[in-house]
């Protein structure tokens, strides 16, 4: 019987992560998964600058790592590098009944939010929480006019068409919560390569979203963790039933569990790949690391099945 792939790529400061799933009942099988490391210079993050600074060789990249999971399948779902853009947990009173017409809305809250160097830009949200009063809380995404179509037209030279583009954080998030047991108030850490993220849920309910590119320095998480955490702890007060989690792709992630478990004074657990949970993650010939980085390719390509569906 023929299964539809569903491709899901991240694009990363040092290179492409992919990955081909297949609905299998209720959940998805891994039909096969791909890494590619960039050279130096080839992306470099930026929110006002097009990121690809060597579109050439940016473009061959794309179809090397895409080709062996595509097959007939050009449509793909994106997330980009943190540093891209910016994420906002907004709060809205205003209801809306229409996508379109939500866009509208979250642009005016916007508004006082964007730095003043960020005048022409594309936004998407999803929805994280319905309350009764017909108040929303969002997550927004907001990327760069000019970054948007570079990253649009690049893609479309490689022979590929995104259906979906956002950030690595709340995809990384997705692709764990659907198959693990995160708990009800839990912190999730992620430190990927360069990408460091802060989450906070209270009640599975997100509460806190800080992002930050770093050094690969585990003191430098341990700062940064403290300097989110001020104002969070101030407001929330005893966290001592919440638990904390920490995905990374470090090979040798020791020292930086210690250090996570310092900042927050409690233990940590360390996530495994939720690639190794799928059907068909056998054919996955990648070392551990790596199994645990495509995490966010994982978790992208599954938002692009809920679209479909929706």
């Amino acid at each position: 019987m023929f299964h539809r792939n569903y491709l899901g790529l991240e694009i990363t400061r040092d290179g492409l992560r992919a990955v081909a799933i297949q609905r299998r009942g209720s959940g998805v099988g891994l039909s096969g998964g791909q890494t590619l490391k960039f050279s130096d210079g080839i992306l470099v993050p930026s929110v006002v600058e097009p990121n690809v600074r060597n579109p050439e060789r940016f473009v061959d990249a794309v179809r090397e790592v895409l080709l062996p999971l595509a097959k007939k399948e050009k449509r793909i779902a994106v997330a980009l590098p943190n540093a891209a853009g910016h994420l906002y947990l907004l709060d809205i009173d205003t209801p809306f009944k229409s996508h379109s017409e939500g866009l509208d809305i979250v642009r005016w809250k916007l508004k006082e939010l964007l730095p003043p160097k960020l005048n022409r830009y594309a936004v998407d949200f999803q929805v994280l929480e319905e309350r009764e009063s017909d108040g929303k809380r969002i997550l927004a995404s907001v990327l760069a006019e000019n970054v948007l179509t570079q990253y649009e037209e690049l893609l479309s030279q490689a022979g590929y068409s995104p259906g979906l583009i956002d950030f690595q954080t709340f995809n990384m998030y997705n692709a764990y919560h659907a198959r693990i047991e995160l708990g009800t108030d839990f912190f999730l850490v992620g430190v990927d390569g360069s990408q460091f993220s802060l989450l906070a849920f209270e009640n599975r309910l997100l509460d806190l979203c800080r992002t930050k590119t770093i050094t690969e320095n585990p003191e430098q998480i341990f700062q940064e963790i403290n300097r989110s955490m001020v104002g969070y702890r101030r407001s929330h007060g005893s966290m001592s039933r919440t638990k904390i989690h920490l995905h990374t792709n470090w090979s040798q992630p020791e020292d930086l569990q210690e250090a996570v478990q310092a900042a927050f004074e409690k233990d940590v657990e360390l996530l495994p790949s939720p690639l190794k949970s799928l059907p068909g993650s056998q054919r996955l010939n990648v070392i551990d690391a790596d199994a645990k980085g495509m995490a966010t390719a994982l978790g992208v390509a599954e938002r692009m099945i809920q679209r479909v569906s929706q």
